[in-house]
């Protein structure tokens, strides 16, 4: 009895490894993630700078404010978000936070909202070790 369940354990075992049987028979199953930048705002600026350029990058892919992004992954599957902002200037300086949102976290069918806060300290000139902060807002779907 001992070895036939030994042998149906081994076989199983091969067949995972080797994709034979669907993810969900692997203890996993497929889910469709969508993810949009819904905001992306000022929460301080001690004279850093006026113009800024803003990056995001989900899985990465690129995404802009107010657009969203659909990620396939497993029920056990990560996002990897990275918020980026940096200052228009001769020597500009930059800021950037990378958010890793774990999708067995995600409330199925609900907007789950998560937020980025990325820093940018002034690096040169008289205002230098000041900084600027920027909340990234966004809104992941589990379906």
């Amino acid at each position: 009895m001992n070895k036939r369940i030994i042998s149906v354990f081994l076989i199983l075992c091969m067949l995972v490894t080797l994709n034979i049987l669907p993810s969900s028979a692997a203890g996993t199953s497929k889910v469709k993630i969508t993810v949009k930048l819904q905001s992306i705002d000022l929460v301080e600026n001690n004279h850093v700078g006026n113009e800024w350029v803003f990056e995001c990058k989900v899985n990465k892919k690129n995404l802009q404010e107010g657009d969203s992004t659909v990620i396939n992954t497993t029920s056990t599957g990560k996002i990897t978000i990275v918020s980026t902002v940096e200052e228009i200037d001769s020597i500009p300086d930059t800021g950037s936070k990378t958010l890793t949102v774990s999708v067995g976290k995600l409330k199925v069918n609900k907007n789950n909202t998560y937020t980025s806060l990325v820093t940018v300290t002034e690096n040169r000139g008289r205002y230098s070790g000041n900084k600027a902060v920027w909340r990234f807002t966004y809104g992941i779907k589990r379906s």
